[in-house]
């Protein structure tokens, strides 16, 4: 198999690099300065709610609904925007959606209670 194939065929996912990231600072998190701490939770938290928000389909990427432009052979060729995507309803399209809300909740507590215990309070 040719190297142009291999390549063609790996896909990249920051979602890995985030949770590698998450996992590592929690695992140091004795070691870590609160603040980044704090923020991590927070950030990963928040980040899995807007997930489980554009999930259920509350929202869409920036620029997703504006239609797309490709150049072929030198010509511009507009094309429609993505039709919007219905939002489910049946337990088993939602459940996650629901999973996913939780963990960003979790999260966000969790930085919350560090942020917390940091003041006394």
């Amino acid at each position: 198999m040719p190297y142009g194939d291999v390549m063609s065929q790996f896909r990249f996912d920051q979602r890995w690099l985030i949770l590698v990231g998450l996992v590592v600072v929690l695992a140091n998190a004795k070691a870590l300065p609160w603040q980044v701490v704090t923020l991590t939770l927070v950030g990963v938290g928040g980040w899995l709610l807007w997930l489980a928000w554009e999930k259920w389909g509350g929202g869409s990427r920036l620029g997703r609904n504006t239609g797309r432009v490709t150049y072929w052979r030198g010509q511009r060729i507009e094309r429609p925007p993505l039709p919007r995507q219905l939002r489910p309803t049946a337990w088993y399209a939602l459940a996650p959606v629901i999973v996913i809300a939780l963990f960003g909740l979790a999260l966000i507590m969790a930085g919350l209670v560090v942020l917390l215990k940091v003041f006394g309070l």
